[in-house]
């Protein structure tokens, strides 16, 4: 049997490969192994949102994420057979540093991620499968089935990362629970013609069923069509979804080319905790849901951003396991409420006859109502997303009035520059990997603070007139919020909080 420390990844899609990407930046030894023998074709998920964005940022790879897609600065719901206009989004104005969808081919963006793993140590194991685990106080006994036969290793920590049929999951003993049986759609990736703009993606309404019509780069575009059941066919032809584009889309979309075809039933449901001892679940392992809003790998991409510093934490800087714990209760919440938001929306688009005919009129009212493209946009963004209540938000002393509380996602304050005294981003210090201690004006001494958090991030000097200061985690969320800059404050933060021994702390 094999003997190594640090974290076995399992699965080597989106969220696994973040996962092992942000702990290799922390320093925690990783080793990601998947199934396959090689990457995915097929492009199932499409869309990365601003808030999966600005986590990847801390990566370094969105640009070249951005130059394999497309900017998409909104969403329209419209008719499918008059092309009226029900509702408009638009992400331009929405308060992130990257204000639009990104979409994107899944087999590209697995590309960037696995190219960015590369870069930092950690390449894919392919064609290997984890067949059992066992776990102790220490670790992880594993099997892992390969090419050359069966190995036998131990790590310390076991990330799942492996999908909708996680066999991760199955080995815990812990199951998905929720509703198993709903519409069936078929979806494609398509060459198209069309007069539309490419940078709106679309939904359309129709009494046969809903379309959803997302562009790619180039003339590339993501089709998605509410079916009956096809019972047990494999895949739609590109007749039927030349057809059903045109029939959908009132002719105003005419598929000339076809990549990807398949069918789909959609399944709502969640695993009940996403740690089980020394084996955290994280994306589909953990919830499955409803394409509407391309919200799963959005939310895997966050599971994983939340989990890495965390898991890095405890296998590298020897803080108690029950940081982990804060992981199922942050994370937990948000699949929760993506679950039921998303069946919701599948509910409203499927909608047909008096119902569908209700629909439509709500929408075209709440498109006219002040504010709702805002509120809608941030959503869909997922930007309302925060833990204010979580354990790990600590808010010390007086609130500003509008100022970021603890829990939040960090926004870039007035006065952040660099040394050279050009403005910079809260995501570009962030890849530099740890936390951003943000200092306020002439509060604290920068050298003893620096003391304090030591190896585990860096301090920074805002040029404000506010005092205190912000401690800012590694997935952008705000840790500790204080109106003063005391050492001791950070020193508690990170004792008493993120249960980091006290010798850490010293350091």
């Amino acid at each position: 049997m094999s003997i190594t420390s640090g974290v076995l990844v399992v699965g080597a899609g989106p969220v696994g490969l973040v996962a092992a990407s942000q702990l290799a930046r922390l320093g925690v030894p990783v080793r990601i192994i998947d199934t396959l023998g090689a990457p995915t074709d097929e492009s199932r998920a499409v869309v990365i949102h601003a808030r999966s964005l600005e986590m990847l940022a801390a990566l370094g790879v969105c640009p070249r994420l951005e130059a394999r897609g497309r900017r998409v600065d909104g969403f329209e719901i419209a008719d499918g057979t008059t092309g009226a206009t029900r509702a408009t989004v638009d992400l331009t104005g929405i308060p992130s540093r990257h204000p639009f969808m990104l979409d994107i081919a899944q087999p590209d963006t697995e590309r960037v991620l696995a190219e960015r793993a590369a870069e930092l140590g950690v390449v894919v194991e392919r064609g290997v499968e984890l067949t059992a685990l066992t776990q102790d106080g220490d670790g992880v006994e594993v099997t892992l089935r390969t090419s050359a036969g069966d190995e036998r290793a131990r790590v310390g920590w076991v990330v799942g990362a492996d999908g909708a049929h996680s066999t991760t999951r199955h080995l815990v003993g812990t199951r998905l629970e929720g509703d198993f049986h709903g519409q069936h759609f078929a979806m494609a990736d398509v060459e198209v013609e069309t007069s539309l703009d490419p940078g709106t993606g679309r939904m359309f309404t129709h009494p046969d069923g809903l379309a959803m019509l997302f562009p790619l780069r180039g003339t590339r575009a993501r089709v998605i069509f509410l079916v009956d059941d096809p019972g047990d066919a494999p895949a739609p032809t590109p007749e039927r979804i030349e057809a059903l584009t045109h029939e959908r889309t009132g002719g105003r979309v005419r598929v000339t080319g076809s990549h990807w075809l398949t069918y789909f039933e959609i399944h709502h449901a969640q695993v009940p905790q996403y740690r089980h001892g020394r084996v955290l679940l994280a994306g589909d392992a953990a919830h499955i849901h409803s394409p509407a809003g391309a919200q799963g790998m959005n939310t895997g991409i966050q599971d994983a951003a939340n989990l890495a510093w965390k898991l890095a934490l405890v296998a590298r800087h020897g803080a108690d396991p029950a940081l982990l714990d804060s992981y199922q209760e942050e994370r937990h919440p948000v699949g929760a409420e993506v679950v039921r938001v998303t069946t919701r929306l599948t509910d409203i688009g499927t909608a047909s006859g008096p119902l569908g005919v209700l629909r439509n009129a709500a929408m075209a009212v709440a498109g006219h109502l002040p504010g709702f493209g805002e509120a809608a946009a941030e959503r869909l963004a997922e930007l309302t997303i925060g833990h204010p209540g979580s354990s790990l938000a600590v808010q010390h002393g007086g609130h500003r009035r509008g100022a970021a509380r603890a829990g939040e996602h960090a926004p870039d304050p007035a006065g952040l520059r660099r040394a050279d005294g050009t403005p910079v981003a809260v995501e570009e210090l962030l890849q530099r990997p740890g936390f951003v201690l943000l200092v306020h004006g002439d509060d604290g001494d920068l050298g003893e603070l620096g003391d304090v958090l030591g190896d585990l991030g860096t301090v920074v000097r805002l040029d404000a007139d506010e005092h205190g200061m912000a401690l800012v985690r590694p997935d952008g969320y705000l840790g500790l919020v204080a109106d003063t800059a005391d050492p001791d404050l950070v020193r508690r933060y990170l004792t008493e909080v993120l249960r980091l021994p006290a010798t850490v702390a010293a350091t």
